[in-house]
């Protein structure tokens, strides 16, 4: 596979590091973090996932071997977007449209980003910012992890880059969250709060009269809850009364 022959070219150079000289740092395994954002969706709704890189030494990274791990239950990956910091106006590794490779399977994505040119770093990853960008569709209610996890590869092992002396180190990684289902809920319940505007004032009270005269503007949900204020279990004129008393200061509660 394509991606076998990449991650053998990164593994390979990672063991030449006379191409640089010696390592004279290892603390970009201490800095660099690979990170997955999260979202909310309904099911059917498509929205985006960025992957991040956060901590990139200043010499640069040239080659990152990871995958994204999630429940296809939950969301599917339709596609993937090149992030900015991918494109890095390099040479690619032969065979290769772009440094940025990914392979989508059911609950995982395959990721490799490789340079075209070890000979200098001038063209690596030098800066924070979005690596890649996952289009996804929500398919049912639950929560999923986004989580990066180790290359498939036979070779990988743990999340890998390949940085400064050509070193492969072991990234940190932050995981993200999807959550698909109903976003919108609505205010905990407030005695007399109609209008479900977290104060209970004359706004409520013009509600519940004109909802009692008007059919039409009938209350619902956690309104007409609130709008119970003498807890009888209906909601009539003896409530209108009541927290017309409220707002008098007549009562000082319901």
């Amino acid at each position: 596979m394509k991606f076998n022959k990449i991650a053998a070219c990164l593994v390979a150079t990672a063991c030449s590091a006379s191409v640089f000289g010696a390592m004279t740092s290892v603390s970009a395994a201490d800095t660099l973090t690979v990170k997955a954002g999260s979202a909310n969706a309904k099911a059917g709704e498509t929205f985006t996932i960025d992957i991040e890189l956060a901590g990139v030494p200043s010499s640069g990274v040239a080659g990152l071997d990871f995958a994204i791990k999630y429940d296809s239950s939950v969301f599917e990956i339709t596609s993937v977007t090149e992030g900015a910091i991918s494109k890095t106006s390099d040479k690619q590794v032969e065979g290769f449209s772009s440094n940025l490779a990914t392979n989508i399977t059911k609950s995982e994505v395959s990721v490799l980003w490789a340079t075209g040119q070890i000979s200098t770093n001038s063209s690596w990853i030098k800066s924070d910012g979005v690596l890649l960008t996952l289009n996804c569709k929500a398919v049912s209610n639950g929560t999923s992890k986004v989580e990066i996890v180790k290359g498939v590869g036979p070779d990988a092992t743990s999340v890998d880059a390949v940085v400064e002396g050509l070193k492969i180190v072991n990234p940190s990684t932050a995981a993200g969250t999807v959550t698909v289902g109903e976003t919108n809920v609505e205010p905990q319940g407030v005695t007399g709060d109609i209008d479900l505007n977290g104060v209970v004032d004359l706004s409520d009270l013009s509600m519940l009269a004109v909802s009692l005269m008007d059919s039409s503007q009938a209350l619902t949900g956690q309104g007409l809850k609130n709008a119970d204020v003498n807890s009888s279990g209906k909601v009539d004129l003896s409530d209108l009364a009541r927290l017309r008393q409220f707002l008098s200061h007549k009562i000082d509660k319901f």
